[in-house]
């Protein structure tokens, strides 16, 4: 198993917990912007990140990093150059999209 396993897992992991505590805690996530759209897109990514990892002793995640890093790098790119149908859509704040970016960054390089 390597890194794109690995990643996948520990983010994957991650953005079901984000999903799930969106909407326990409402629209505000520990400084991050969030609504129930929000939420799902953290939960059908984090689901599609964990499967990748722990499925079939990884052998997907590098594709499925690629793709959703690739898929977050555009929301950041959108969100910081203030497309605000998405940012509206979404409930982005800034530290969502610097965040989105990192993200998409690393997991797309992955």
């Amino acid at each position: 198993m390597g890194f794109n396993a690995t990643w996948s897992k520990i983010i994957g992991v991650v953005l079901l917990i984000a999903g799930i505590l969106g909407f326990i805690v409402g629209d505000n996530l520990y400084g991050f912007a969030v609504n129930g759209l929000h939420n799902i897109v953290h939960l059908v990514t984090g689901v599609l990140l964990a499967w990748a990892g722990f499925s079939a002793g990884g052998k997907n995640a590098k594709m499925i990093n690629q793709w959703l890093g690739i898929i977050y790098l555009a929301v950041a790119i959108l969100g910081l150059i203030g497309v605000q149908f998405l940012i509206n859509l979404l409930n982005l704040n800034a530290a969502d999209q610097w965040l989105h970016l990192a993200l998409g960054v690393v997991t797309a390089g992955a």
